[in-house]
């Protein structure tokens, strides 16, 4: 009967471990929805939580289409969401590879992403202006909080202009960073890619969330210089013509 007894509780056991490991792998995602931050939303949440979907994703109101990521369940047992994650339809399209710890710190690789600068989409947007972001990263690694420490990539913002109250065309720019930081800050470079102003500056980001932006703007047009003298508030061109700008602010 010893024996017996043994047997029995060892494959209770057994059973129970498989039946756990079982139900942990395949987690339906629907049991979390209460668990989202309040600012997110899924229309359906289907799949598991480490093979799953969110249908009808919307973030402050904001309609993002739909949701698709893979991550791994046993990189998550050492406290890690490793995986992708694809969002597609509406005025979003992204996708990104992520090695991320539940603090927020990690890495993001291969990250793309193509979304419009209009309220309707994100209603912090400014309503008096528009255009297209576009952005590309092989590297983004991130501090505790989700705070970006080093930049290896480009985002532009292309066919930017104000529509109200008078319309302006305003140009198209592009940021690019190389990588590596300098002295614990990634330093961006900001040029122009068409249009009336041309731009010639950097963006340096602080961690944990300050920033800076310089540099040197010239208007191509009549209309441009003259927003160029609004903006630089009468202030003398150099001697080569530019006027210089700064701003610094957080996120």
């Amino acid at each position: 009967m010893t024996t017996l007894r043994r047997t029995l509780l060892l494959t209770l056991v057994a059973g129970t471990l498989v039946f756990l490991g079982v139900l942990v792998l395949y987690l339906p995602a629907s049991w979390f929805a209460s668990m989202l931050p309040p600012q997110v939303r899924c229309g359906e949440l289907g799949g598991s939580v480490w093979q799953g979907e969110c249908l009808g994703l919307t973030v402050h109101g904001g309609k993002f289409g739909d949701a698709i990521w893979n991550l791994s369940p046993f990189k998550a047992i050492t406290g890690r969401l490793s995986g992708d994650v694809d969002v597609r339809g509406g005025a979003l399209t992204a996708r990104a590879d992520l090695d991320l710890r539940f603090d927020g710190s990690g890495e993001l690789r291969n990250l793309s992403a193509r979304f419009p600068m209009d309220p309707a989409f994100v209603a912090q947007f400014p309503r008096d202006q528009r255009g297209n972001v576009a952005a590309e990263f092989k590297r983004l690694v991130l501090g505790a909080g989700g705070a970006p420490s080093l930049l290896d990539g480009s985002v532009e913002l292309l066919d930017f202009r104000q529509i109200s109250p008078r319309p302006i065309e305003l140009g198209s720019y592009k940021l690019v960073f190389a990588g590596a930081p300098q002295d614990g800050n990634s330093v961006g470079k900001l040029n122009d890619v068409g249009g009336p102003f041309k731009v010639d500056g950097t963006v340096t980001f602080t961690p944990p969330n300050s920033y800076l932006v310089q540099g040197f703007i010239t208007g191509r047009t009549a209309q441009a210089e003259s927003i160029v003298r609004e903006i630089s508030y009468g202030a003398p061109p150099d001697a080569a013509g530019r006027n210089e700008f700064r701003f610094e602010n957080s996120f």
